[in-house]
């Protein structure tokens, strides 16, 4: 779910989607030039609990998708040559764990992906006279054999615009393990990347910007943007793409070697929104976002994992090709107020889902040569639209800053490409439709979950 919900306890309490540009609300080891502890001593706690589904009864009992996340960090400030540079040290430590789990005991279908990673974090920041700023950290994890080690170097020679260079990383690894037709399986999925880019930030005259390019590939960049109108109007927008690296990774059978798994990924997204500050502290903003996901590769499995030498040599192995894709529109819109000790906010989402996917398949016969079996399997589901509400209460009390968000995900209809939507009753008036809540309440009975908490607690002195 988090393809539909940006970064922070702000974003959830305004629905869902964050301020633009987008800055991190905390201190940030992943882009350490805000490791900033501004000239005092800095400590947070952050927190996400999510209960994305749990399945009580059915085929699927026993099913769940749920995840937690804690951040926490210290950071202090020092200045060398009589205040000339100035900057913080900063120290860290992370958690994420998440659990996924469906399961079929009357088809003998189960599959698993659990993972509890950990992070030890140190990072330093110093900016010079005011013009040149340098962070750099270092991020201990579980998951790569050397330590990431995230820097940033940012220069302003007029104080609207500045220049910079960012090394960050791209971090995705999980065991798939899957038990079909009475045979074991296991996927190990990795994707870690180092990212070098260059970016451009602009804050002129009621125009806040941001362009960020990664170098050696021209299509990953992203433009982030705000510009103030007349009488308290403004207008945002966004726009991110990235190709990731392509996967290369093998999978065994039974805990044999069985075959391998190719494929590239690519995201993209747009945004535009228009907002209004009013009077009191009060913000109203509505939000249209388009963005897709998709993965095409192919591979090849071996039948000798599940029907012996002989009888592999006359099966053949099989071959297959396969594409996956989900598109979404989220319709969004959100407000909130901010007082000199108080804040809230709240928002909603509707989401249009339009999920995508498809696998061809052959098998090579007699030794290898020639092929069949050949076959094609299609998603069935056309459509998934969905509802997010999100609210949040901030309250600051001296040195102390405290922050809370919920969000839940609501399911309002599934699709099928194969079936015709049921038509709509008559209402009293004698137009056609009926209320789609007492619909939406029956979903949350019985597929509950969807849930989510954000809080980040910080304490400076």
């Amino acid at each position: 779910m988090d393809t539909f919900l940006d970064r922070g306890v702000t974003a959830v309490a305004r629905g869902g989607l964050g301020k633009l540009p987008a800055e991190p609300e905390a201190l940030d080891f992943e882009a350490p030039l805000y490791l900033d502890s501004k000239e005092g001593y800095r400590i947070e706690t952050g927190y996400e609990g999510r209960l994305t589904a749990k399945v009580y009864d059915g085929r699927w009992k026993g099913s769940i998708a749920d995840s937690d996340r804690l951040e926490t960090a210290v950071a202090a400030s020092f200045s060398l040559s009589g205040g000339s540079i100035k900057g913080s040290v900063a120290a860290g430590y992370g958690y994420n764990g998440y659990e996924i789990r469906a399961v079929n005991s009357k088809e003998d279908t189960y599959v698993h992906a659990k993972e509890n990673f950990e992070a030890v974090k140190g990072g330093v920041y110093l900016n010079a006279f005011g013009k040149v700023s340098l962070g750099a950290s270092i991020i201990d994890t579980e998951y790569r054999k050397a330590p990431e080690i995230p820097l940033q170097l940012e220069v302003s020679a007029p104080q609207w615009l500045k220049v910079g260079y960012q090394h960050s990383y791209s971090n995705f690894a999980t065991d798939l393990d899957l038990r079909l037709l009475g045979h074991e399986g296991n996927l190990p999925l990795k994707s870690l990347e180092s990212i070098d880019s260059l970016y451009l930030k602009l804050d002129y005259r009621g125009i806040r910007g941001k362009l960020s390019q990664e170098l050696g590939v021209a299509k990953n960049r992203m433009v982030e943007a705000k510009v103030d109108l007349p009488k308290s109007w403004y207008l945002v927008g966004a726009y991110h793409r990235r190709d990731y690296e392509d996967i290369n990774q093998g999978f065994t059978v039974d805990g044999t070697p069985s075959g391998y798994v190719k494929g590239a990924l690519r995201k993209e997204a747009i945004r535009a929104g228009v907002g209004k500050k009013l009077q009191g502290g009060w913000n109203l903003e509505a939000n249209f976002r388009h963005g897709s996901t998709a993965f095409d590769g192919g591979g090849g499995a071996s039948s000798l994992a599940v029907a012996g030498f002989w009888p592999s040599l006359i099966v053949g192995n099989y071959n297959y090709l396969t594409s996956a894709s989900i598109s979404a529109n989220q319709y969004h819109i959100g407000g909130e107020f901010t007082g000199e000790r108080y804040s809230f906010g709240v928002g909603m989402q509707y989401i249009d889902l339009k999920p995508a996917a498809q696998v061809d398949y052959w098998r090579s016969s007699i030794f290898g040569l020639g092929s069949s079996g050949a076959d094609s399997k299609k998603l069935t589901v056309q459509r998934i639209d969905m509802i997010f509400l999100g609210a949040g209460i901030g309250y600051r009390w001296k040195h102390i800053e405290a922050k809370y968000a919920m969000g839940q995900f609501i399911p309002v209809s599934v699709r099928d490409n194969k079936e015709e939507p049921p038509p709509s009753p008559a209402t009293p008036g004698g137009g056609g439709g009926s209320s789609i809540f007492p619909e939406i309440a029956d979903k949350i009975r019985h597929y509950p979950g969807g849930g989510l908490h954000r809080l980040l607690v910080s304490v400076t002195f």
